[in-house]
């Protein structure tokens, strides 16, 4: 019995809802730009472009930010930063994970909320933030020929593996090859943003191929991904693609 109970808890079904997507560039200033994830009741991740819009989303999808306990910062780029002050102001007591490299003003703004509760946390390698949900730790990318610091999340769940992304700047198969050589594990799932949209057509399709070689079994995406990528995850993956959009839980 206590064995049938410990694997219970290890393996213990998760759900993540999409609180905020926007990956359309034609409507990128009257919509906002970027993407948050909830995990369970108590994780988010990023917090899209826009306060008021998350905040809208938040309230429409019924979530309770009081239930949240930790905030991961993908990356430090305003489409993933832009709701974090909402966040903050109405729940001050959460710790938030950021990569060291961030700058320094968006450090000051973050150590304002300090005096409420608000604990910063840089994180520079891998770390469980809570049971079964790890940070990558800060992975350099590069954005605008300038270096980029970013993280991603691995969560352990009962299907296997599923791999949470902002922008993947790192790129994303630097990313997936980071946490298989830190798990060794099945690999359920890969969502977020691949940041495909300004590679050619033979480069996606190396992406594709790569990712479809390690045995994942569902992609998701999203975001910074580009429609041609997305059109091609589709093609390839077929079954193993998640459609999602604002409000979506994917159940895992």
């Amino acid at each position: 019995m206590d064995a049938d109970i410990q694997a219970c808890e290890t393996f213990k079904p998760m759900n993540i809802r999409i609180v905020a997507e926007a990956s359309d560039l034609s409507v990128k200033q009257s919509e906002g730009w970027g993407l948050s994830f909830l995990i369970d009741e108590d994780i988010l991740f990023d917090t899209f472009s826009d306060g008021l819009i998350l905040k809208k989303n938040i309230k429409k999808q019924e979530i309770d930010i009081m239930k949240l306990k930790y905030v991961v910062i993908s990356h430090d780029h305003w489409d993933h930063t832009g709701g974090l002050w909402h966040i903050l102001s109405k729940n001050p007591k959460v710790k938030v994970f950021i990569c060291p490299c961030f700058t320094e003003k968006t450090k000051e703004k973050m150590r304002k909320y300090t005096v409420m509760g608000t604990k910063i946390i840089e994180l520079q390698s891998f770390t469980e933030i809570k049971k079964d949900v790890f940070t990558t730790g800060e992975i350099m990318g590069n954005y605008s020929n300038k270096p980029l610091p970013e993280q991603s999340l691995a969560v352990k769940t009962q299907k296997g593996l599923v791999i949470i992304t902002g922008c993947a700047h790192p790129g994303i198969i630097n990313i997936i090859d980071k946490i298989k050589k830190q798990f060794n594990e099945n690999i359920y799932l890969v969502m977020g943003g691949f940041h495909l949209m300004d590679s050619n057509r033979e480069q996606i399709l190396e992406v594709v191929s790569k990712m479809k070689s390690y045995g994942i079994n569902k992609v998701a995406p999203m975001h910074c991904t580009g429609a041609e990528a997305v059109k091609m995850f589709k093609e390839e993956f077929r079954d193993g693609f998640i459609s999602v959009k604002t409000g979506s839980i994917i159940d895992c």
